[in-house]
């Protein structure tokens, strides 16, 4: 059976000593990057999930991670953390980079379903329509009764 080492542990390490790891540098900032936006990308992730890691990696970091998102992706995270605001699939790249900082930053609330329009319902097999003999009064259309 293999020992596997903490992740967790090692990349600790790293970041309480980066000139033993100056090599690496730029490795180190691409799989961090990675790392987050693999989290916050993650299907079963929700807002709350996204201001936790916000509140880790700190805005700053958060801020950077996600100006470097895709369009594509920011119109997705945006889309599933505010699943209901109409305004999301017709805005701009920008406005929604904005909202998903607004989100993960406490600064904005996700909006809350609306209440549609009641549906006709349908109508009951034991209410049959009426026939439009019977619905037609003639007097009112202007004929003449004949006896």
């Amino acid at each position: 059976m293999a020992l596997d080492v903490d992740g967790f542990a090692v990349l600790r390490s790293i970041g309480a000593h980066p000139e033993a790891f100056a090599a690496i540098a730029l490795e180190v900032a691409r799989t961090a990057r990675a790392l987050v936006l693999k989290q916050i990308t993650a299907k079963d992730r929700g807002l709350k999930s996204v201001r936790d890691i916000r509140a880790a990696v700190g805005p700053e970091a958060f801020s950077l991670i996600t100006d470097g998102m895709s369009d594509a992706q920011i119109k997705a995270l945006a889309l599933k953390l505010d699943r209901h605001n109409p305004e999301l699939k017709t805005a701009n790249e920008a406005a929604r980079r904005l909202h998903v900082l607004a989100l993960a930053g406490g600064v904005a609330e996700p909006m809350e379903k609306s209440k549609s329009v009641r549906k006709r319902t349908p109508l009951k097999k034991t209410e049959a329509p009426l026939d439009p003999a019977s619905r037609i009064q003639f007097s009112s259309a202007g004929a003449i009764r004949r006896r």
